[in-house]
């Protein structure tokens, strides 16, 4: 029984690798990143960076890339997993042009974003939350405990400027 657990535990550690994205395509350049993922489990971070071509045309397959820093691993940079990409951290894009997009991400359909080019050419991403419009800066997730599939959530702050007050605030949402 022992040797079949093992080989059951080798073969869906394998199932699972083999969804994983060896190849990474991200732009690590901090002009182009939107807004970033932190949490309390490690120190390690989620970045969405704004994906454009040469003439600052948002790419309409893949508007924004999202990628780990593993600050645990010497800050080396990674692909999310195939499994991050359709359960926890990848986003599901509903409306994509040249400079604007509309989002939400796959783990939570109950609020959207919207990626929107600026006069400068710049991007940045926005929600409204408690009547407010939000300009995203970072997301901060409070985990305690749980499990891989379903990990107890305590808070999610939002970390965004109030574009009509223009000061920075934290908006607290309980799971």
């Amino acid at each position: 029984m022992r040797k079949f657990k093992f080989i059951l535990g080798g073969l869906v550690c394998t199932i699972l690798l083999a969804f994983t994205d060896p190849e990474i395509d991200v732009i690590t350049n901090p002009v182009h990143s939107l807004f970033k993922i932190e949490r309390s489990k490690d120190n390690n971070q989620i970045f969405y960076d704004v994906n454009v071509d040469n003439a600052g045309i948002l790419n309409d397959e893949k508007p924004i890339s999202v990628y780990w820093r593993r600050n645990t691993e010497g800050g080396t940079i990674k692909p999310l997993t195939w499994i991050q990409q359709k359960f926890a951290y990848g986003l599901k894009f509903i409306n994509v042009n040249d400079e604007y997009a509309t989002f939400k991400f796959v783990s939570y359909d109950k609020m959207f974003f919207t990626l929107k080019k600026k006069k400068d050419d710049q991007f940045e991403v926005y929600t409204k939350y408690n009547g407010k419009l939000l300009k995203m800066n970072r997301i901060f997730i409070q985990l305690d405990g749980g499990t891989f599939w379903v990990p107890n959530i305590t808070a999610v702050e939002i970390y965004a400027q109030d574009m009509k007050t223009g000061k920075n605030v934290i908006e607290i949402i309980k799971p």
